[in-house]
C-alpha cells in the first residue's frame, strides 16, 4: 500500500477538528477506503502524530491497526506547518521541482522553511 500525504493531512485535520478525545473506529475520510485509511491510522501512530490504542497481532508485536482517539503534541507541530494551503501547495510544488518524494521528513522540512521564509526570520 502506498502512503498517501494528502489523506495523512486530512485525518490530522480530522483529529483536530474532533470535539472530544473519544475513540473513532474508523474516522470518515470521504474517498477513501476504510482498509487505506486505518492503514494511515497505523502510520500516524507510527510516526508518533496522534494517540491511539493498537491492536497487535497475536504473533508479534506489530499492530494490525489502531484504534485512534486525538492528535499528539508532534501531530499538533506537524499539522500546524502544513495547515494553510498555501504553504501546502509550496511544499508539495518545491518537492516536485526537485524530484524529491512526500516523504514525512521532506515535507517537514519544506514546511518549516517555507514558514520561516515567510515570517522573515531567515534571509
Amino acid at each position: 500500500m502506498k502512503r498517501d500525504m494528502e489523506l495523512v493531512r486530512k485525518l490530522l485535520f480530522f483529529f483536530e477538528e474532533k470535539a472530544d478525545p473519544k475513540h473513532v473506529q474508523v474516522p470518515p475520510i470521504e474517498g477513501y477506503s476504510e482498509t487505506l485509511i486505518k492503514y494511515h491510522c497505523v502510520l500516524l501512530h507510527d510516526a508518533g502524530l496522534i494517540f491511539c490504542e493498537p491492536v497487535k497481532s497475536s504473533t508479534s508485536e506489530r499492530p494490525i491497526y489502531v484504534i485512534p482517539f486525538e492528535l499528539s503534541w508532534a501531530g499538533h507541530e506537524f499539522l500546524d506547518k502544513i495547515r494553510s494551503e498555501t504553504v501546502w501547495a509550496k511544499v508539495k510544488s518545491q518537492a516536485q521541482e526537485k524530484s524529491l518524494s512526500l516523504s514525512f521528513n521532506i515535507i517537514n522540512e519544506l514546511a518549516q522553511r517555507v514558514v520561516t521564509s515567510a515570517l522573515g526570520v531567515f534571509p
